[in-house]
Parts: structure tokens; C-alpha cells; sequence
């Protein structure tokens, strides 16, 4: 069965977005179709900027206060747990001086749960991340995608394309820029928010198909990936 996260990774500016984060989880509400946010302690977590302020405040390393803050949210209660939880994995507050990246992340799941790009999208306009995408677990295992990654200093550069692909200016540099980009064999590319947007599918990237895996080898071979 495919599995998917939603990833967005932005450079760290040193503050938590809480203003970002709260039309972000407004938004997924919406997405996902749940009616309140949890901790991981089950607890019920209101969308407020006092609310959120204090709980990554609280989270902040007194030793090391330029790494940042991680916390999870969750669709559902943990302690009630199933195959519709999504979860949300937050790592904001990075100092800029750090090597650390912040990143809004989803932990998605099945692919029934994924709800429109539309979403992704909007979330990528709220955050302005320089890297944004839809993974899907077997695809990032067959092409090695964390090997890759490490390898490049950073996040300098993609280590692949997935099936649902944002890079901003920058990151659309390393690869030949975003004139470059838009002519890329893949079913639809355009500008979009402070970059460009890859779909190299209509729908879903699924592993398990053929020409699916041969758009996305013929974009990589175009970008000089493989």
C-alpha cells in the first residue's frame, strides 16, 4: 500500500510563523475533513496565536535556543490512533546562523487520504518554502531519495523529482533555472508562488506504475539527475 507525506522546508528566519501556522492548520481542517486540532497528549489544541505562541515557547532548549522547536499534532486523539490519522510535524524557530532548516511537514498515509492539490498549493503560498512536495514511501526508497539528500550540502539542490514538485527561485536555479524548468517532460509545469511547480502525473505518483516511473526517469535524466 502507498503511503505519502507532504513536506515543506523552509529557510529558518528565526521566529515560530505562528501567524502562517495558524491559517495552515485552518486550512488542513478543511483538507483533511477533522474538526479539531490534538497534542500528543490527546489534548485538544486551539487555533490562537496565544495558544500556539506558548506552547512552542515552552518546547525552546535553554542550552541550545537556536536550534528550534519540534511538536506533532494530530487529526485525532493519540490515544485513539487508526488509519485516518494525520499527523503534523512541526519544526519552527530555527535561528538563521543554524544548519537546521524549519519544515511542515504531513505525515498523510494511504493514498484515499490525500486530499487535492489545491491544498498543497495553498500551503505553499502561505509558507513561501524554498523545497515543497508530495512523496510517496516506495518511490523515495527506490530512488534512495535520503542518500541523495545527504549528499547535497544545504538542501542546496533536489535530490529527485516527485510527483508533486515546488522549488522556489533558488532551488529552481541549481537545476538550470526556471525557463529551464518549464520545459521539462513532465505533464504540466508552470509558475507558481516564488518558483515553479512539477506534476510529472495527472493525480497521484504511484510507484507500482510503469510510465509513471518512466516520466519521472525522463524529467530526472532532463535534469541531470540520475
Amino acid at each position: 500500500m502507498n503511503s505519502y507525506t507532504f513536506w515543506q522546508r523552509c529557510r529558518p528566519r528565526g521566529d515560530f510563523r505562528i501567524g502562517e501556522m495558524m491559517e495552515y492548520f485552518d486550512l488542513m481542517k478543511e483538507a483533511f475533513r477533522f474538526p479539531e486540532l490534538y497534542d500528543k497528549n490527546s489534548k485538544p489544541v486551539e487555533i490562537a496565536e496565544d495558544v500556539l505562541q506558548k506552547a512552542f515557547q515552552k518546547k525552546i532548549d535553554k542550552q541550545f535556543p537556536g536550534i528550534g522547536v519540534n511538536l506533532d499534532f494530530f487529526s485525532i486523539p493519540p490515544r485513539n490512533r487508526d488509519r485516518n490519522t494525520v499527523r503534523f510535524e512541526i519544526a519552527t524557530g530555527t535561528h538563521p546562523d543554524e544548519v537546521f532548516i524549519d519544515s511542515y511537514d504531513i505525515s498523510i498515509g494511504e493514498a484515499r487520504k490525500v486530499p487535492d492539490v489545491e491544498y498543497f498549493e495553498k500551503s505553499i503560498e502561505i509558507f513561501k518554502p524554498f523545497e515543497a512536495y508530495l512523496s510517496e514511501f516506495k518511490n523515495e526508497s527506490l530512488l534512495n531519495a535520503y542518500d541523495r539528500q545527504q549528499a547535497l550540502p544545504k538542501f542546496n539542490k533536489p535530490a529527485i523529482i516527485r510527483g508533486f514538485h515546488y522549488l522556489d527561485e533558488g532551488m529552481a536555479r541549481s537545476i538550470g533555472g526556471i525557463d529551464y524548468c518549464l520545459k521539462a517532460p513532465a505533464w504540466n509545469v508552470k509558475r507558481f508562488c516564488k518558483g515553479v511547480l512539477i506534476e510529472l502525473v495527472p493525480g497521484l505518483f504511484d510507484t507500482s506504475n510503469p510510465e509513471h516511473l518512466g516520466v519521472q526517469e525522463e524529467t530526472m535524466a532532463y535534469f541531470d539527475m540520475l
